[in-house]
């Protein structure tokens, strides 16, 4: 008897499993996995939050003595797309070291580190493969599993968490699988020996700013229909070491990627330095995903069962966001098991939480997607790029960093913000066409000369100087403002027709009108506003239970 069961011993069930030892000592906390596994790991790119999550649960000295720091992202895209072999880039990248710390990890030795710090902190492991798991509406829930001595065991658990990847077991036994409009393939290889001063021969225009190290930067490369990625990471008996992958659309990308030897063809073509640079060195593994992508309907129920990481939903690598979103499910599984302790949870505040982490995921998701269309346009990709980042640093970050993804008020906002056709996600799909003509109209050569992706506005280093959830309201109206202006600037360039676009117009007056309104905000916190709570909790007793512990009543439909 347990009273929480994780199913899967990888990293996004370890990582449950340390959160709820560290916030929730009093559980009784069981992993199912098997400990001698072959998976295929990569290089990982963390994320500020992603990073704030690992030091909460005790990792913070393993981050900094047995990983390497992220000295910022580079960005590379083809100076001229229309010859592919042209080896000259238009590169961005953080002029400085970001606000927050975060790290490039050996998935190894973190998952290693993960382990040992669960057995010391007293989680119990059982090593064997989940088999059959009998849900229950009483809320003890059986799992069956058999040990790796083949004999059989069956567990009973009051809540259980699906960290079982790619396998998805609760998915699949409740038919919660949903497909995806756009899917994506993945190969990659990690890379000892090879000469680092390669990197410092890439042919980049830089616009003056100032560039981290050549080697200690996570490095992409933009191509059609796909991009690259470079992560150097600390490897224990290898000495350098780095992961290189492709990640693309297989619609736009034509045949798939399946050897080196592909991988090494495809870059002689489009990246001829990348090829010198993986012949310089010495192929440690190859790994590959095809068609990876999937998403669930469901993640989160009040019956005391939950879907966290690939278990439930995979998402692009581009920006990292991977463990965030991890960190963020795995803390909305705190609160949820909060309130069933309290004997206040209820349907209406699981399926909250379960929107707030879908709007979330689908608006980065969906967004990523149709950048493949225009990678390999610099200034297109670039421009769109930079209204992620935008969005990213200046709306996801503050609100996931103040947890308004573990409250029925924020929850109901980010819904709104991430819903396909709506808020957000409306206004960033808008400016799509409008980046196409603008950049019809402008020469070729010069199609990435003034536009930065990590900008100081974009990154909002002023408000990762306190973190303050009543500083959100002015970050939101400034990137409210700046889409507007953008907008208007991009109208300009794009010629009449475009003052005439219903779709724009609406765009500026949207961008505007929310500028202002979150304006009259300022200073408080959003989650505790009484408008707020009125918009979004429908001013009962939803508004009312939803207080500083982000807990909520509030049916939904």
């Amino acid at each position: 008897m347990s009273d929480l069961l994780i199913m899967g011993d990888g990293v996004v069930g370890n990582l449950a499993a340390a959160w709820f030892r560290r916030h929730m000592p009093a559980l009784r906390v069981t992993i199912v996995g098997p400990a001698a596994r072959n998976l295929p790991v990569v290089g990982e790119s963390l994320v500020e939050f992603s990073t704030q999550f690992l030091q909460e649960i005790g990792l913070g000295r393993h981050l900094v003595e047995e990983q390497l720091p992220k000295y910022g992202l580079t960005f590379y895209y083809k100076l001229d797309p229309e010859t592919p072999t042209d080896p000259r880039y238009v590169v961005d990248a953080v002029p400085t070291n970001p606000p927050l710390p975060s790290f490039l990890v050996n998935r190894f030795s973190l998952d290693d580190a993960l382990r040992r710090l669960n057995r010391y902190n007293g989680v119990k492991h059982i090593d064997g493969k989940v088999t059959g798991v009998e849900l229950n509406q009483d809320a003890s829930h059986r799992v069956t599993a058999r040990r790796s001595d083949g004999t059989e065991l069956t567990c009973t658990a009051r809540w259980v968490i699906d960290a079982t990847g790619r396998r998805r077991l609760l998915a699949r036994q409740l038919g919660l699988d949903e497909g995806v409009a756009h899917q994506r393939s993945s190969f990659w290889l990690r890379l000892a020996d090879f000469d680092a001063s390669i990197l410092n021969r890439i042919d980049a225009m830089t616009n003056g700013n100032r560039r981290p190290d050549a080697y200690y930067a996570a490095h992409h490369f933009f191509g059609r229909g796909n991009w690259v990625w470079l992560l150097p990471v600390r490897a224990r008996h290898a000495g350098r070491m780095i992961s290189v992958g492709l990640t693309y659309r297989p619609d736009l990308f034509g045949d798939p990627m399946t050897s080196v030897p592909e991988f090494l063809d495809r870059m002689t073509r489009e990246h001829p330095i990348l090829a010198d640079f993986v012949r310089s060195g010495r192929v440690i593994d190859t790994n590959l995903y095809r068609n990876y992508m999937y998403r669930a309907r469901r993640r989160y129920s009040s019956q005391g069962w939950f879907l966290i990481g690939d278990a439930a939903d995979t998402v692009d690598p581009l920006y990292s966001t991977g463990l965030a979103l991890v960190a963020a499910a795995i803390q909305q599984v705190g609160v949820m098991i909060r309130c069933d302790l309290d004997g206040r949870l209820t349907d209406g505040f699981a399926a909250d939480l379960d929107e707030a982490y879908a709007g979330l995921q689908r608006l980065a998701e969906e967004q990523v997607a149709r950048l493949y269309d225009v990678m390999e346009s610099g200034y297109q990709c670039r421009l769109r790029m930079h209204l992620q980042v935008v969005t990213f640093f200046r709306m996801a970050m503050p609100l996931l960093l103040n947890g308004y993804h573990t409250d029925a008020v924020g929850a109901a906002m980010m819904a709104r913000l991430g819903r396909p056709g709506h808020g957000l996600a409306r206004q960033l799909t808008d400016f799509e066409p409008l980046i196409a003509r603008a950049a019809a109209r402008r020469p070729a050569r010069t199609a990435c000369g003034d536009v930065r992706v990590q900008s100081t506005f974009a990154m909002n280093n002023s408000w990762f100087e306190r973190c303050r959830d009543e500083e959100i309201p002015r970050s939101l109206r400034q990137m409210f403002w700046h889409m507007t202006a953008v907008r208007l600037g991009l109208m300009w360039m794009a010629g009449a027709r475009s003052w005439l676009d219903p779709v724009q117009l609406g765009g500026l007056l949207r961008s505007s009108s929310w500028a202002a309104a979150v304006g009259v905000l300022r200073g408080c916190s959003l989650k505790r506003s009484r408008l707020v709570r009125w918009l979004f909790a429908h001013g009962g007793d939803a508004a009312e239970a939803a207080g500083p512990a982000g807990v909520g009543t509030r049916r939904t439909a």
